[in-house]
């Protein structure tokens, strides 16, 4: 007969050791990788803003990539899962991670926007994109984008600063992670080179501690692109239609 456990990163009173001592000390891990993006944010933003547009050019305000890089991007965050809870099972004294299909499928659909650095949703292109609109000062070289807070008062350098330091902030995430691994072999593809590894993983459970860390290290890349996501949105608003 087996037993589950249904806990959150900071609930780990019912689990039985080693279980337990090796899930403290993965949440240790994130969250002192947590802590380092975190120390990267210093920019206040407004609750509230909304966005002026003004173009005097003869050009489309958004080139035929733009948009449809724009509706990608939007359409991909707006369903992004996160890794709100771990599911676990206990049998004959060991521990099982139960919703290990669940983060699997987490970390499959962040690949396009944290690895392939060819996709135009990825962070750095989309991060690029945002800033070019944002720092345009010019309309008569294309689209620009004024961010206003309650007041009216033009606050579009402020965002400008904080989506910096949310950039900083993703990249130091990824620094610090192993994305390329679990993509390269273990949920996409099969690089001979990791099979070892791969293989030591899988058989310690390490495999399990991976999937947690880098599953709960993408809920907070998902809010740091939120205002990449709300400034992009304002652009498109493309909404997913009824059945």
């Amino acid at each position: 007969m087996t037993k589950a456990h249904y806990i959150d990163q900071a609930t780990l009173d019912d689990i039985p050791e080693p279980a337990k001592s090796r899930l403290q000390k993965t949440y240790e891990e994130t969250q002192a990788i947590y802590d380092s993006a975190a120390a990267l944010l210093e920019t206040q933003l407004p609750h509230t803003v909304q966005f002026e547009y003004r173009m005097e050019a003869p050009l489309p305000e958004l080139t035929h990539f733009e948009r449809a890089q724009c509706t990608c991007f939007v359409t991909r965050y707006e369903h992004l899962p996160t890794l709100n809870r771990l599911d676990f099972v206990e049998h004959k004294g060991k521990v099982y991670l139960r919703n290990i299909s669940f983060i699997r499928h987490i970390l499959n659909e962040y690949r396009s926007i944290i690895s392939n650095q060819s996709d135009s949703v990825y962070f750095s292109k989309i991060h690029s994109f945002c800033h070019k609109k944002l720092a345009n000062r010019d309309s008569s070289k294309g689209l620009i984008v004024t961010v206003q807070d309650e007041s009216e008062d033009d606050v579009t350098d402020v965002l400008l600063k904080a989506m910096g330091e949310n950039n900083k902030a993703i990249k130091l995430i990824l620094s610090k992670c192993e994305y390329g691994y679990i993509y390269n072999d273990i949920l996409q593809h099969s690089d001979h080179d990791f099979t070892r590894r791969l293989l030591a993983d899988y058989h310690s459970g390490n495999l399990n501690h991976l999937f947690i860390k880098h599953a709960y290290l993408l809920r907070q890349i998902k809010e740091l692109m939120w205002w990449y996501h709300y400034t992009m949105n304002n652009l498109v608003f493309p909404k997913l239609g009824p059945i």
